[in-house]
């Protein structure tokens, strides 16, 4: 349930420790109405996790939204735009969920009670906020952690030493909990995960939901053509990601059929260069191969002149659903 920890992080485990335990504190401020919080004038449902990037967030964000859509509501989601280039409105994940739901709107800003304000001015009826979980200024009505199944925790150290933002007993705070990336586990790992998950949060019937990240199509670039996931197999293809799992990504596209013969990857976020999407474009051309990759980093991509395949991959439950009730709906 966590990863072996790099003999360079391990050496940096004094500050882990520090960082848990400003981290602790600054909750127990906020658990205790040491420190202010904003309510909105509309319901917040929030969306985050325990560690840094790579569970699943944005499909589950737009999963939520596209829920209370269906409702009659008119969500909006609020982030903080972490990458987000000078000038421009939306991040990559941003940019991704606009072009997925052309009707939803957003804000970004780091000072999230101002950004919710003028949602609200907007006409939302719902605000998802966006990696909000150790965002407590603004106060939220559900609090909706994903972890993901493989590694819930990561390697158990906090930041730098680790991937946890916080110890995992901040999962009291938590209502719900979607184990993503589920699919590739046996029922004993996950009666052993959800036991852990339950303990930690103090909760005996805390709702827990298994998901996984399915590949639904690809998008052809720059012609903006649908086509099945058919259209991988027996391809040989030039993987570009910047993405937190980039694994993961390879072991889709493999899963589909493709062979990978050139793995180019980049740190989370990063904006590619003319330089590099060139050198991707020639790697392509000398093994007969096409660019393959994800719609998070295809909103990063700015030469729209480059031939790539856009891999789509959607939220899709194993076991059910959250109920209206779990979501605190009306």
């Amino acid at each position: 349930m966590t990863a072996a920890v790099h003999p360079l992080r391990a050496a940096l485990w004094p500050l882990g420790l520090c960082y848990r335990a400003v981290g602790a504190l600054r909750n127990s401020a906020f658990d205790h109405g040491l420190m202010p919080v904003a309510r909105a004038a509309v319901p917040v449902l929030s969306v985050g996790n325990l560690t840094v990037g790579g569970t699943g967030k944005t499909p589950t964000v737009q999963w939520l939204c596209e829920r209370l859509r269906a409702r009659g509501g008119r969500p909006a989601v609020l982030a903080r735009g972490y990458g987000r280039a000078p000038g421009v409105a939306l991040n990559d994940e941003g940019t991704m969920l606009q072009r997925r739901l052309p009707w939803l709107l957003q804000e970004q800003d780091s000072d999230r009670v101002a950004g919710a304000a003028r949602l609200v001015q907007q006409g939302a009826t719902e605000i998802v906020l966006d990696d909000g979980f150790q965002h407590r200024r603004l106060a939220r009505d559900l609090d909706l952690v994903c972890l993901d199944a493989t590694m819930p925790f990561s390697n158990g150290q906090c930041l730098p030493s680790g991937d946890l933002r916080e110890s995992p007993a901040g999962l009291r705070r938590a209502d719900l909990v979607l184990l993503t990336r589920a699919g590739t586990l046996d029922a004993r790992q996950v009666e052993a995960r959800m036991r852990r998950i339950r303990e930690l949060a103090g909760k005996d019937a805390m709702p827990i939901y298994l998901c996984d990240h399915a590949p639904r199509s690809l998008v052809s670039r720059p012609d903006d053509r649908e086509l099945p996931l058919q259209a991988l197999a027996a391809r040989d293809v030039v993987l570009l990601t910047a993405v937190a799992r980039p694994d993961s990504v390879r072991a889709t596209v493999e899963g589909l059929g493709a062979r990978v013969v050139a793995d180019l990857r980049h740190r989370d976020h990063h904006r590619f260069s003319s330089a590099e999407l060139a050198a991707a474009a020639a790697a392509a051309r000398a093994n007969g191969a096409v660019i393959v990759t994800t719609e998070k980093d295809d909103a990063r991509i700015d030469d729209s002149k480059i031939a790539r395949l856009v891999l789509r991959v959607e939220l899709r439950f194993l076991d059910g659903q959250p109920s209206d009730a779990e979501l605190r709906l009306p």
